[in-house]
């Protein structure tokens, strides 16, 4: 050991234990530029040598003890330090442990253990500031990076991920210092197989390894998540030292190309459906037309009459075949509208509870509004439910849950779950479960698909390595169906915003349409005026926030009220009025910020007094 390479500064009071520290740390090789017998001379020791090392005692002379004096250092210094103390009661052992220090030497002290002590503190810390220097580098290069990026060392120990990672493991980068890659890196096969050690691999041919295709990440929270991505080994002074694992969440992706190629086939199935049912019909009529005339031209006794018979039952039951092709292959009219997807599980569950006597519906904990036709879809997952009932193990349950959808994406869709555990099915009739077919399942699952499909929704199925079998809803909620899709708002209250700022319009727009609002935009006054004279219903309310140099801004509420009697106009300067205090006699007042919730208030009394006003009348 290259000990006459280090300087050590000794804090100590008594000045005769820390003159014989002097002297056993000089013969043993070390430097001791200063001795300190208070917290301020220590400091200024400190400052002014910058040592290697500083051995502390804990008990020092003055209001000020070592572990202050350890605590400054730790935040000003990058310097290790050891304690020195005859001390070993628990408090002061907890309080000097916060500190970090690099040991722990007890008086009297051994020559042999104060060096050994020394040693170990210095290649500690070294090897530790070489951790920090590595990870402020990793940080400044992939921090910035859009993908995750986990780097391990030699040993296999994490020693960097960045913010991406931290995210998406639901950690933080000093809570996995250390640890063993696959702690972190919990990777698997779709079907549930463990991922074969690639570190081996990328080490041995030096070049970055790809992850298999189907590679999925145990995440935090308990979510999965489908990746791409690849491990490259990491170079250090010539020879492979580790590796750096990057990859991208395309969870999303594989699911909307999943969903893709499922439309494509269904379409095409109802296209071939819709002309195979066209098709049959035409042959069919002249069919069943020729064999009634051959049956009523039969005399009662013929033989030929059983014949004619089964052709005509023949082409009748054909007739229903055909019957069930058009319905598949045809679009049904779907009537959208504000739907509490809680009140349809509510009314599922009373259905199906005596059916069903393991059926659990878990109503969304954080409900939203979804854009859907009610009656199609109870009627979509009532076609889900028979099915599960059919399948699922006798011994088994149904659950029914409905909560925010996880795929990023998707935040503001409402999924609605239903699971069951199946020894009857399996992956690859999983896979086909929206396929029509000839035994007969033309008028379950894939009505269901086109159902959901046109709501504006999305069907999906899998089978997880459990034998456990999920079907996924995802609605858009009435955010996302604002964005497009109409509303059927007849009996809507419709509300009028008016305002330059389109961030503005389109969160209010948002806010009121999940209160059960209609909601029309106008940027600017002669915008709403002319709006105000196209739109055949009423408006009921109206919130302008006009411009200071729109022109019509003045006469805006007048000329509303002229184009629509009975409106209800609010004027507002910046969404802030003035309100006044509550000594109304000193005649002083105030300017309050509205929310909108406070416009809602405010809005939801209007139409009250308008409906009152009128049932009055």
């Amino acid at each position: 050991m290259e000990s006459s390479e280090h300087s050590v500064v000794i804090v100590e009071d008594e000045g005769l234990i820390a003159a014989d520290l002097q002297g056993r740390l000089e013969r043993a090789g070390y430097r001791v530029p200063a001795i300190a017998g208070t917290a301020g001379e220590a400091l200024e020791a400190i400052r002014e040598k910058t040592p290697d090392l500083i051995l502390m005692d804990i008990r020092l002379r003055g209001n000020v003890d070592g572990i202050q004096v350890a605590e400054q250092v730790r935040r000003d210094f990058d310097i290790p330090v050891v304690y020195l103390t005859a001390y070993e009661d628990p408090k002061t052992l907890e309080r000097a442990s916060q500190t970090q220090a690099f040991g722990y030497i007890k008086k009297p002290i051994d020559s042999v253990s104060l060096r050994g002590s020394i040693e170990i503190a210095i290649s500690k810390h070294r090897h530790e500031r070489f951790l920090r220097e590595q990870r402020d580098w990793f940080s400044a290069s992939f921090a910035a990076l859009p993908d995750v990026v986990v780097v391990a060392d030699g040993m296999g120990r994490v020693s960097y991920i960045n913010p991406v990672a931290e995210d998406l493991f639901g950690c933080k980068v000093d809570d996995v210092l250390g640890s063993p890659l696959y702690d972190l890196l919990r990777i698997s096969h779709q079907d549930g197989r463990a991922v074969d050690d690639l570190i081996p691999l990328a080490r041995l041919q030096g070049t970055p390894v790809s992850l298999p295709n189907d590679t999925w990440l145990a995440g935090g929270n308990g979510r999965r998540y489908a990746i791409e991505g690849s491990l490259a080994p990491r170079w250090h002074e010539g020879r492979a030292d580790g590796v750096v694992v990057t990859f991208k969440d395309v969870t999303l992706r594989r699911f909307e190309e999943e969903q893709s190629k499922q439309d494509h086939k269904h379409n095409a199935l109802s296209r071939l459906a819709d002309g195979i049912a066209g098709q049959l019909d035409m042959e069919l009529s002249v069919v069943a037309e020729e064999s009634t005339r051959l049956l009523n031209s039969l005399p009662a006794e013929s033989t030929l009459r059983s014949t004619a018979e089964t052709i005509e039952k023949a082409a009748l039951d054909a007739f229903g075949v055909t019957c069930r092709l058009r319905v598949f292959g045809q679009d049904r009219e779907i009537k959208p509208q504000v739907v509490q997807v809680n009140e349809i599980l509510e009314n599922l569950r009373k259905t199906w509870q005596k059916a069903l006597p393991g059926l659990t519906v878990q109503l969304d904990p954080a409900p939203r509004p979804v854009h859907a036709d009610p009656r199609e879809l109870t009627r979509a997952l009532d076609m889900l439910l028979k099915h599960a009932h059919h399948w699922t193990d006798a011994d088994g349950g149904i659950a029914v849950a409905a909560f925010g959808a996880e795929l990023e994406g998707l935040a503001e869709w409402v999924r609605i779950r239903i699971s069951y555990t199946t020894t009857k099915e399996d992956a690859a009739s999983v896979d086909r479960v929206f396929d029509p077919s000839w035994d007969g399942n033309w008028e379950g699952l894939p009505i269901a698909y086109g159902i959901t499909k046109r709501m504006g929704g999305i069907l999906s199925a899998r089978m997880e390595t459990d034998k456990k079998v999920v079907f996924d809803v995802y609605l858009p909620s009435v955010e996302v169906a604002a964005a497009g899709l109409p509303i059927d708002g007849e009996n809507q209250n419709v509300l009028l915003v008016i305002d330059r700022n389109s961030e503005v319009r389109r969160m209010l727009h948002g806010y009121f349409e999940e209160y059960g609002y209609s909601v029309l935009e106008a940027s600017n006054c002669e915008e709403a005026l002319q709006l105000a004279e196209t739109y055949e219903r009423p408006i009921r309310l109206v919130i302008a926030n006009a411009a200071a140099d729109d022109k019509l801004r003045s006469e805006l509420a007048t000329r509303l009220v002229d184009l629509k009697p009975g409106i209800c106009v609010r004027i507002i300067e910046g969404y802030r009025e003035e309100t006044p205090w509550r000594d109304a006699s000193e005649g002083q007042s105030t300017w309050h910020y509205l929310t909108k919730g406070e416009l809602l208030e405010w809005a939801n009394d209007a139409v009250g007094s308008v409906a009152r006003l009128a049932f009055a009348n």
